[in-house]
């Protein structure tokens, strides 16, 4: 649940940008509980992130103040999840692996870094690959990783194109046939229906109910009348 209390007072110090204060600040709130660095990690990092994404994509926030922000955030996240180190439980019959990629925007690439930590900590075993990465790069990485799951992370509607292609270009050459594609970001919640439409088999409308449906629907597949987005496009290898 979102600590509002906690939010404002994280995206207050972020704006400050004094980093000494911001790990004093985050020192002190992980030290509550054993428990609190996931707490602080999914009730207020992830949403102060979801919250300065929609003030800049509204441009409810001068660039320089984004600029100062994101850096506080990047400090804030890098921190919590140092402090999870060995926190993950062991694996158990339910885990999968899961490889995940990102836009190479700032907030599709920590929103996805998060997601990583987020998932280690439910007990998967999780490989971050960073954004930006083009597609056939993507599906050279699904060949050696041979994951459960493949998690795509974005933010902005240009990166759709090339999640709908990387998506064409997996099934068409049939990789990892066993492969569950799941979509998760900003722009997937702002447009319910179209990581179906694009033929994801998972998605959900935000990141705690996404982390549940990739351990509670394993076997959950798009079938070929969900997708409406590119029918007949033949698939290029752009990212």
């Amino acid at each position: 649940m979102t600590d509002d209390r906690e939010v404002d007072r994280l995206l207050e110090l972020a704006l400050r940008g004094d980093r000494a204060e911001l790990r004093a600040y985050l020192d002190e709130t992980i030290g509550l509980s054993p428990d609190h660095p996931r707490e602080v990690l999914s009730n207020v990092i992830s949403p102060a992130l979801g919250r300065l994404e929609t003030a800049s994509r509204e441009d409810r926030a001068t660039a320089a103040a984004i600029a100062i922000m994101m850096g506080s955030m990047r400090l804030a996240t890098a921190r919590v999840i140092e402090r999870l180190a060995g926190w993950a439980p062991p694996r158990g019959e339910d885990a999968r692996r899961i490889l995940i990629f990102s836009g190479a925007g700032a907030f599709e690439m920590l929103n996805a870094e998060i997601m990583a930590a987020e998932l280690e900590c439910d007990g998967h075993e999780v490989c971050f690959g960073g954004g930006g990465v083009p597609s056939d790069e993507i599906l050279g990485a699904l060949g050696i990783a041979v994951p459960d799951v493949l998690l795509l992370f974005a933010s902005c509607p240009t990166d759709v194109p090339g999640i709908r292609e990387l998506i064409d270009s997996i099934h068409a050459i049939d990789a990892c046939p066993d492969l569950q594609i799941a979509v998760g970001g900003g722009v997937f919640a702002r447009a319910p229906g179209l990581a179906e439409e694009i033929g994801a088999d998972l998605w959900a409308g935000d990141d705690p109910d996404l982390r549940a449906a990739i351990l509670d629907d394993p076997d959950r597949r798009a079938i070929p009348e969900q997708r409406t987005v590119g029918r007949g496009r033949r698939p290029s290898r752009a990212a």
